[in-house]
């Protein structure tokens, strides 16, 4: 199964909605399609109908909370997808709707976007890595792939979360690790890997890699991108027997 994430960059509608970022989703021709910073505007029923036309009939969207205005989390997928129970966190009322749980072809799929909290709400920067780490550490009951922009890269600091995920990660949780150089583009050539594929020990990656361009559409990095992400592309694949 090839999976794919990416970031649109929507911030909350502050920049524009590309429903063209539909077509260069098309062209990474994954199964699995994990969509994080979805701020619709207007524009979901085009968005998801284009989905459909190009081959991803099924979707389903992160929930909205009345007032708040929060980036979502839409995941797409070739096969039938129905949700699966995950415990939402209360902390706060930014977090939950970048929160996605849903099942496919035998997998569970947890979209997440940690949300980029500015300095005065560092403590729930701190607490979604806190239920990010207690609720990962309950998954291990089933293959489960954790997938999305976490905000944090192998070598950011415990303020930023990166105690928690470098934990994640020695808690038998496997990264699919990239080729290509960097997910995120940011002001004054600022480069860095932000997002992330994991799986629990049931499954290991093959092929990973950061898409920039595809299919004459420019992803990230360059004049005319349609995000400041790359894609992140990867083959899961059924752990074999004799492997660690």
């Amino acid at each position: 199964m090839l999976i794919a994430v990416w970031n649109l960059n929507h911030r909350t509608g502050k920049m524009p909605f590309f429903i063209e970022a539909v077509d260069a989703i098309a062209a990474l021709q994954a199964d699995v399609v994990v969509l994080t910073e979805y701020y619709p505007k207007g524009h979901h029923d085009a968005f998801c109908a284009k989905l459909s036309a190009t081959g991803w009939p099924y979707w389903i969207v992160s929930d909205e909370i009345d007032g708040e205005i929060a980036n979502r989390v839409l995941i797409a997928s070739r096969s039938p997808l129905e949700s699966a129970p995950v415990t939402l966190p209360t902390f706060d009322r930014q977090f939950p709707p970048n929160i996605l749980a849903v099942k496919t072809a035998g997998l569970r799929f947890l979209g997440v976007r940690i949300p980029a909290y500015e300095a005065k709400d560092r403590r729930c920067l701190l607490a979604s890595w806190d239920w990010l780490e207690t609720t990962m550490s309950s998954l291990h009951d089933a293959p489960t792939v954790v997938i999305g922009d976490l905000n944090v890269s192998l070598t950011s600091p415990s303020a930023r979360g990166g105690e928690h995920f470098r934990r994640i990660l020695a808690d038998g949780w496997r990264r699919a690790t990239p080729t290509g150089g960097a997910s995120y583009f940011g002001h004054n050539g600022r480069r860095s890997e932000i997002d992330h594929i994991l799986c629990n020990g049931c499954h290991s990656f093959a092929d990973a890699r950061y898409v920039v361009e595809v299919g004459g559409w420019r992803l990230a990095g360059g004049e005319g991108a349609l995000s400041d992400h790359a894609a992140l592309l990867a083959e899961i694949l059924e752990k074999k027997p004799d492997e660690d």
